[in-house]
């Protein structure tokens, strides 16, 4: 999975600064809000793969294997009756422009669900290498399909969305190969749709909550704001991909495993998975550095972008915590409901904040502060409510509220005293080391081991440790 997330991120990045380059500001913003709402298709399968994960989720891959090819026949028949009649409408009352996105985003919810099902019965089995092809695939094949269209002619935005959805099909074709689903009768798939919807559509609408919370900001500036401005938005939003696949991959596997160990026993790995994910954060928060001065030079019609993506970088610490620490403790433990009802409150302040900070100042940077600020107070809504499973006490939350304060300072600081790449990287880390270090001391010690470097042996020697 860190190969194929590798993959993921080098292909995604390339494409962040490839396609914006390549097309106009107008045809890069219709792009954007194809891929914003595309990011949404999930929900039309009701919570049937979701559902599924939850009932396969450590079991060997023969005890499910004659389940899905019924699932997915369900998952046919339940989004045809979705999208045709969606299809229609759209045709009839939606303008040229956003009637093609919207057409293509159903289309595209057939087979990203599809492949949704077949990744979740792979990943509910823990055979991680077709999951980790199928993660990095789709933006690899898009990049390649996207690089030879370009040597005929430059694509415009409905080129790019039929390319994409080309992408996604390939995807679903490999894994139809590796996992092989077998039919079973006829009633089967529609028994299994009743079981698993009613399973994992609280699942479903918190995860819909959650990616809603993390895309208010870009929903209000693409209805207050020109084309131009939602633009600008998004190449912000899109410089910080890196962390937000390696979030959604480590999520992936961090359920997988976490699924199997006794509840009692799982307040130490949550413990021990917020303090790593905070100290990676901290190193990792520099990266943007290397960022400004690429985009100057390779976007520079994008220079506006900079600041707001800088802020929402701050953020990514709270999207960590929310989608690989709280949605896999809040739905191990039944309380899927309660994250659901949370996830509600703060897409309501979310939206809200977004909303007055677009209407009333106009202003990208005010709408990313508000973006943050929103989301670490969802961050300490579900530390709350998370509490009793989580073991994590008042002491805890200060010293990582603490933490990531001294953090973020530190990279105000260096993005204001300092202007060249090195020496900007050089005061963050000197600022930060002594405070992550006596915070983190494991967690860096971790880090370092994953890296491959051998934690220190002690032993005796002539009467003394060594």
């Amino acid at each position: 999975m860190g190969s194929g997330t590798l993959l993921n991120v080098v292909f995604s990045t390339a494409l962040v600064f490839l396609v914006p380059r390549m097309v106009s500001v107008e045809d890069y913003g219709y792009w954007r809000l194809f891929t914003l709402y595309a990011g949404y298709v999930g929900f039309l399968h009701l919570g049937f793969a979701d559902g599924a994960l939850l009932r396969w989720a450590g079991k060997p891959f023969e005890e499910f294997h004659h389940e899905i090819g019924p699932s997915m026949r369900f998952l046919i028949g339940e989004h045809l009756l979705v999208i045709v009649p969606a299809c229609l409408l759209a045709a009839f009352l939606l303008p040229a422009n956003t009637r093609f996105i919207g057409i293509s985003v159903l289309l595209l919810a057939l087979v990203m669900n599809l492949v949704t099902l077949l990744q979740f019965s792979l990943q509910g089995a823990k055979i991680f290498g077709p999951v980790a092809v199928a993660t990095a695939a789709p933006a690899g094949i898009f990049l390649v399909l996207v690089f030879l269209r370009e040597l005929r002619r430059t694509p415009n935005f409905r080129e790019l969305i039929l390319l994409y959805i080309a992408a996604w099909a390939g995807v679903l074709i490999y894994l139809w190969m590796r996992v092989k689903p077998v039919q079973q009768t006829a009633g089967s798939g529609w028994r299994l749709g009743r079981n698993y919807i009613s399973l994992g559509w609280p699942i479903l609408l918190a995860n819909t909550g959650y990616s809603l919370v993390g895309a208010a900001d870009r929903f209000a500036v693409s209805a207050a704001l020109p084309i131009y401005d939602f633009a600008q938005y998004s190449l912000a939003a899109s410089i910080i991909l890196v962390p937000v696949l390696a979030i959604v991959t480590i999520n992936r596997v961090f359920f997988s495993h976490i699924a199997t160990v006794r509840k009692e026993d799982r307040p130490k790995p949550y413990a021990h998975t917020s303090r790593f994910l905070l100290f990676a954060w901290s190193m990792l928060l520099p990266s943007f550095f290397a960022v400004d001065p690429f985009v100057r030079h390779f976007l520079p019609k994008y220079v506006p972008a900079l600041r707001v993506a800088g802020i929402l970088l701050v953020g990514v610490f709270f999207l960590a915590g929310i989608q690989i620490l709280h949605m896999s403790y809040f739905y191990l433990h039944g309380m899927g409901r309660q994250f659901l009802l949370q996830a509600g409150g703060a897409l309501v302040v979310s939206f809200s904040l977004a909303l007055v900070m677009t209407l009333w100042l106009r202003s990208l940077v005010a709408v990313a502060i508000g973006q943050v600020i929103a989301l670490g107070l969802w961050w300490l809504a579900n530390e709350w409510g998370v509490r009793k499973t989580s073991g994590q006490t008042w002491k805890d939350w200060l010293r990582v509220m603490a933490l990531f304060t001294w953090c973020g300072l530190s990279y105000g600081i260096a993005s204001s005293q300092a202007h060249a790449l090195f020496a900007r990287t050089f005061l963050y880390y000197g600022l930060v080391a002594g405070a992550v270090w006596l915070a983190c001391q494991k967690e860096v010690r971790l880090g370092l081991k994953l890296l491959g470097y051998p934690e220190p042996v002690t032993t005796t020697f002539n009467g003394a440790e060594v």
